[in-house]
Parts: C-alpha cells; structure tokens; sequence
C-alpha cells in the first residue's frame, strides 16, 4: 500500500497574554500625564487644556474625564508625577559624585545648578505663579514641593560626604539652595533685552568658598 504521511501542524504563534483592565487603565493614565508635562514644557500652563492634553495623549475626552474630572486634577498629577522624575534624574546623577571633597562640592553646585536652571523647574515655577490665584491648584501643589524639597534635601545630605557632620551644615546648604533658586528665578524671568556674562560662575566660587569654611578639616585649623 502507498505510504500516506499526515500532515503537519501548522505552527500557531504564541498567544499574546490580553491586558487587564486595570493595565489599561494605567496606561491610558501614563499617556495623559506624558501629555500633560509634554504640554506644560511646550506651551505653558495657560495653554494647557484638558482637550489639547487628550488629543496629545490619542485617548477620548472621555477617557480624560474618567481620570481627572478637573484640569486641576490633570496638572497637580502630572507635577507630581514630574517631581518624581526629577527626583530620581537629581538622585541618578548625584551617584558618580568623585570621592575627592573639593570636587565633590564643586560637581554638587554644578548638578543642583543644572536642575534649577533647567526647563522642569522654569514649569514647576509657571505653575505656582498660577496657583496664586488658584486656591484648588494650590493646595494641589504644596504636598509635592513639600516632597520634592524634602526629598532633594536627603540626597544632597547622603551625596555630601563629611560636610554633613559640620555644625553649621544645616543653614549653609539653605543658603546654597536658596542662593540658587533665587538665580534660576533671575535668570529665567528677569527682562532683559540683551544678556550679560554668566552669573553662575562668580556665585558659584561664593558658594564654594562657604562650603570650604563648613568642612570638618577646616574646622581644625
């Protein structure tokens, strides 16, 4: 008899696992605080509207409304999603600080610098300018910036070495953030019509020169 061979089966691809409603969910919500900050950076706070936000994000009106019934709602969870980010991008870098203790202060000034000055805080200040005259927004934002000063302050103190230990750490390292927020402010809504030198530098070797005074080594002398 002819020898019939059976066919093959044919191979099927391996069954995607279907998300859950709650994956959908999540991810429906990540996209609209993408959007959010995206639009916060871009346009302003005043031009962020919940339509512009969900057409950003490709989801519904409705879907926007589901998440957050108010743009209050949408812009306090996008900042406070944008203060984790810059915590943890703050923390990442703070991580090959040199061992040396000149230079550790030098490259601390200059990563606390480069986070004031960048376009994140220049939103976060746009914001609280338009709290002001926002009681809901406001009460929004105070729990993050408390968070975020908090949370800033305890990676500068663990990235600052044998500084910490001397008496007076506490009051310079407000003095250095408060010298370098008032900088950032300065720089990015002072009117002028053409631009000077650099101030970073000059306040920076300031900065620098009170640090050296606060050093435990120094404190022998």
């Amino acid at each position: 008899m002819p020898r019939t061979d059976s066919p093959r089966p044919t191979p099927t691809a391996p069954l995607t696992p279907r998300r859950t409603q709650q994956e959908r969910r999540d991810e429906t919500r990540a996209k609209l605080l993408d959007a959010t900050i995206e639009s916060l950076v871009e346009v302003g706070y005043s031009a962020t509207t919940t339509r512009l936000v969900a057409e950003r994000a490709g989801v519904s009106s409705g879907a926007q409304s589901h998440h957050f019934p108010r743009r209050v709602d949408l812009v306090s969870a996008a900042i406070e999603e944008l203060a984790k980010r810059r915590i943890a991008e703050f923390g990442e870098r703070l991580t090959i600080l040199p061992t040396d203790e000149t230079k550790r202060s030098e490259v601390l000034l200059d990563l606390l610098w480069a986070d004031f000055s960048s376009s994140l805080f220049t939103v976060f200040v746009k914001v609280w300018v338009a709290a002001a005259d926002d009681p809901q927004l406001h009460d929004g934002l105070v729990p993050v910036e408390r968070e975020l000063a908090r949370s800033i302050g305890e990676v500068v103190h663990e990235a600052a070495g044998d500084l910490v230990g001397a008496p007076s750490w506490e009051h310079r390292l407000r003095v250095v953030l408060n010298a370098i927020r008032g900088l950032a402010l300065t720089e990015s809504f002072e009117p002028r019509n053409r631009r000077g030198r650099d101030p970073w530098p000059e306040l920076r070797a300031a900065l620098l020169e009170m640090l050296a005074a606060a050093s435990p080594v120094a404190g022998d002398c």
